[in-house]
Formats: C-alpha cells, structure tokens, sequence
C-alpha cells in the first residue's frame, strides 16, 4: 500500500538526521512511497542529490509560492473557526503571504489569549506577538552568521527600506564600509530574510521586520533609534552649513546654501533653541516642538489610533478601520508622539503600553 511521508525545513536539521533521511528513500524504493521535501531556495539541489544519489527516484519539482491576502485571512479564519476582526485581518495581512508566520502567529494569539471570538468573529485583544511566532522568527536569523543576524536586527530597528542613504547609516551603525556590508546583506538576500525589490533592500513583510527588531531589547532599540536620529541631523546640519570665503572687495560672501526641506529646517531650530530636534524624515518628523504637553494621557480616539497602529495598519486603514479621514489620522499620531516622547510607531506603542485598549472600543 503506498504511503507518504511529509519533511519540511531539511536543511536545518542535524548531519546525523540528514544521513537517515538520506537513507531512507534507498530503503522504500520501488514500493509506492511518496515523499514531500520542503527545503529553502538556494539549497534544494544538494539537499536532492543527497537524497537520491543514485537516481532511482522520480522528482518533481514545485515552487511554493506566497498567499495571497484572501487566502492568509482564509487560513486564519479557518484555524481560529471565525471571521476575522478588521485589525486582526490587517494583522495577517501583515505576514506577508508567508503561511508559516500565519499559522504561528493565529495560534500563538490564541494560546496567549491574544484573540477573543465573539458572536462569530475574532478580535485581536493584545498587539503582543506571541512568543512562537518570536521562536520561528529565531530560527530564520539562525540560518545565517552573527554578524548578518546584528546587521538585520539593526536594518529592523530603524523601521526603512535599505535604500543607498540608508545603507550608509547602517553601515555607521555597524562601524562597517558599504563595501565591507555587502556579504552580509546578500547573504540576507540568499536566506530568504531580506528581498531586493524597487532599488532597495527590504524585509518579506512588516510583521517578520517587526519580530526581527523585538529580539533587540527595548533600551537598545532606543539608543538605535537615538543615534540615527542623531546622523539625521547632522547630516541635515551640514547640509545647510555656509562658507564665507573672503572676497576681493573685503566684504565676506555667503555662499548659497542647497535647498532644505520644512522639517529639515524645524529639526535644526529646535537644536539651536535648545528643545529636541525631530527626525527630518519619518513620522516622528511631525513632532511639535512644544515639550509642555508631554505626559498627558491619549484620549479615548488616540488610544483606538494606536490600537490600530500597533498591527502595522497604515493610516488610510486606521481612518476607514475608525471611519475618520486620513489627516485625522495623522494629527492624532503627531498628538500621540508629542505625549509620549516617541521616535516611531514601535516606540510610540512600548511606550503607551496599559494606554492601550486590549479589547476592542464597541460604540452604541
């Protein structure tokens, strides 16, 4: 009678499970036994010729390739046996296509009690990520070296797409050239952990560069995004620095100084006056220079912004999520960066912590 056999993730496992698998087929060939190998991109031919170094068996190629965003909320649904709350929805969406993070994150979120169904639908009640959607994350970063794991943790922390300016404060960071960083990104690459796509390098999904940068402590994770903060400016600073080389009449002349964009120039007032510079781009650029309103607590309707903020919905999808406009969106993220002192959406949500409703906000 034939039979099957199922192995996924081969290339992880130890030398000496590897010899037994590679052994077992010679064991079953010839009576009607299927085998089903899943094995990432890159390593797939040596994994085959290993195991089947005589070829005696037929092989049949297939690429999986990712879900769709239906078919992830499908899945979702059909493991938690309801529908989908909209943030919950957003949250999936966030996977990426990748089935392994929907599958570990839906029932993660349902053995920290992170969802809760009612009346037929599941609500997210905690924008936590559940500790075995961290374990598989962990088993990504260690299918490459130490030094790329540092790079990628660092690449998530600053919350952008590795675009070439970007590079070059990564690789500050990293007290690395560009030249000497390239390894370790297209190393990334080959992994499957980052994706070369519209001129820059970026991670396969929101929520896989978000559980990247939750394997950083949280004070790290601050001074990361202080330091860039920090480069920003400078580089803001020098850019509208002017030279007053003396003239022939023995007037100085004020060269012109290169254009600089709004936030660029208010990041650089506040540092002059004193008060804190913002980031001259990026969400927290959009913070008010007026320190005294700091520590209020969020309103009712800053609380729901962040709620949804927390599952990486995007403003648009707050506003119809809440059924407000998109600049009303906006303004409530700069009121609750002002409040909290934050640097970014991450740092805006560890910071409001309890602020945040964990059920969600039913209105009659």
């Amino acid at each position: 009678m034939p039979k099957f056999t199922a192995m996924d993730g081969c290339e992880a496992v130890d030398p000496g499970t590897v010899a037994a698998l590679c052994g077992a087929p010679a064991r079953v060939v010839g009576r009607g036994h299927l085998w089903a190998v899943a094995v990432r991109p890159g390593r797939t031919s040596d994994f085959l010729h290993r195991m089947d170094p005589e070829d005696h068996l037929r092989i049949v190629r297939l690429r999986l390739e990712r879900l769709t965003r239906e078919e992830a909320a499908g899945l979702a649904a059909e493991l938690l046996g309801a529908r989908l709350s909209p943030d919950l929805a957003a949250l999936v969406g966030c996977a990426g296509g990748n089935p392994l993070l929907v599958t570990e994150l839906v029932r993660g979120l349902r053995e920290e009690g992170g969802v809760k169904v009612l009346d037929g639908t599941a609500w997210l009640r905690s924008p936590a990520l559940p500790l075995r959607l961290q374990i598989v994350v962990r088993g990504y970063l260690s299918s490459v070296s130490e030094d790329s794991r540092h790079a990628l943790r660092v690449a998530a922390v600053l919350e952008a797409p590795l675009r070439p300016a970007q590079l070059s404060v990564l690789a500050g960071h990293l007290r690395r050239s560009t030249a000497m960083l390239m390894p370790l990104l297209v190393e990334a690459v080959e992994a499957g952990l980052l994706l070369d796509r519209e001129g820059a390098l970026d991670f396969p999904s929101v929520l896989l560069r978000r559980a990247v940068a939750e394997t950083v402590p949280w004070a790290v994770r601050q001074a990361l995004l202080r330091e860039a903060r920090q480069q920003r400016l400078a580089a803001a600073d020098e850019s509208v620095r002017c030279v007053t080389p003396p003239a022939g009449d023995g007037h100085a002349v004020r060269a012109e100084a290169p254009p600089v964009d709004r936030a660029v120039a208010s990041g650089l007032r506040a540092a002059h006056a004193g008060g804190r510079p913002a980031l001259p781009d990026g969400p927290a650029a959009e913070v008010s220079e007026n320190s005294q309103t700091r520590g209020e607590e969020l309103t009712l309707r800053e609380r729901e912004v962040l709620r949804c903020a927390a599952k990486a919905m995007s403003n648009r999808q707050i506003g119809r999520q809440l059924s407000i406009t998109e600049g009303t969106v906006k303004r409530h993220m700069r009121n609750i960066f002002r409040k909290l002192d934050a640097t970014s959406r991450m740092d805006a949500v560890n910071k409001a912590g309890s602020q945040i409703p964990a059920e969600p906000c039913f209105r009659s």
